[in-house]
């Protein structure tokens, strides 16, 4: 089957990777976004699909407006079969929906129809849930409401954050889209309709999220800490200094500990540094950031930190 790719970050990678080395499929195309500026420099940066696909012999398009006659006509004459949209960030117009209806397949990093919408397994973690997964749907003009041709689920370990549920879930989706790719091809698949009893959906996050509220319970912060890393990242202040947190755990062993929350309640090689949290929990943390520093352990933070107790961060 022939497949045109539509994606651009690191997270449609490995599916484009997939879909190029299966022996039932070739991708004869792909579309990304154009080339943005980074640094201080501002030099333009392709983005990583770019480049994988550069890498791959596989010919790239990078148009500024994507629902055009031109666009379409790239499509069309490509001899695509199958058009897989991986995060690629642009809305698939009507045109070009009706032109390919029903070959328009998408991979979404949740067990839809939870979780439509932008960031879903930062937002998995935020709220605290246990388990996730990939569906590959029908693309269909309303947000992530397609038919699900295939659904993997994910149960969420206690150390995954944001990096590591990427990364664990473009790779468990790589190898789903390749098998709905081979079910569309074989005429295989069995549609399921989404309930939109159970749809939910999530905005994109930003960085005034990342702002932590020390009256919520630890494990809430913890779940905040784990969903933001590594951008934006949860954050406090320490004498009107900005501080990321990038690890942290909730410390029952002082729980009841009657302080105000914010409150540092211990800050030492030994124990590390222990915050006061609403409902008399308490948070560990573990891996921190100053402004213009590197990450660093809080053992190594405080060797070179004195941090008082009873002192109230933010």
């Amino acid at each position: 089957m022939k497949i045109f790719f539509l994606g651009t970050p690191d997270f449609a990678v490995p599916p484009l990777k997939a879909l190029a080395s299966h022996a039932g499929h070739s991708v004869c195309g792909v579309i990304t976004n154009p080339d943005q500026p980074s640094g201080r420099r501002l030099k333009l940066k392709p983005p990583p699909v770019k480049t994988a696909a550069l890498e791959l012999g596989i010919p790239v398009y990078q148009p500024e407006k994507f629902n055009t006659e031109q666009t379409l006509n790239i499509l069309k004459t490509s001899g695509a079969d199958l058009l897989a949209v991986v995060a690629y960030g642009k809305i698939i117009g009507d045109k070009i929906l009706a032109e390919f209806k029903d070959r328009v397949i998408n991979l979404h990093p949740s067990l839809l129809p939870e979780y439509r919408g932008v960031a879903p397994y930062q937002w998995a973690l935020i709220n605290g849930e246990t388990l996730t997964g990939v569906s590959i749907i029908y693309l269909i003009k309303q947000l992530d409401a397609g038919d699900i041709i295939l659904q993997q689920e994910y149960k969420i370990r206690a150390e995954d954050n944001a990096k590591t549920l990427h990364d664990r879930l473009c790779f468990m989706g790589a190898d789903l889209l390749c098998k709905a790719a081979e079910a569309i091809a074989d005429n295989k698949v069995r549609r399921i309709k989404q309930d939109e009893s159970r749809a939910t959906y999530y905005k994109k996050i930003d960085k005034t999220m990342g702002k932590i509220d020390w009256s919520l319970e630890a494990e809430k912060i913890s779940n905040l800490v784990r969903g933001l890393y590594f951008w934006p990242s949860a954050y406090t202040f320490l004498n009107s200094e900005m501080i990321k947190i990038h690890e942290a755990s909730p410390a029952p062993e002082y729980a009841n500990h009657n302080s105000a929350c914010g409150t540092v309640i211990c800050a030492c090689e030994k124990n590390g540094l222990i915050i006061a949290c609403g409902e008399n929990t308490a948070l560990k943390i573990k891996t921190i950031q100053l402004a213009s520093h590197n990450i660093q352990s809080c053992d190594s933070f405080l060797r070179g930190n004195k941090i008082s107790r009873n002192i109230i961060l933010n």
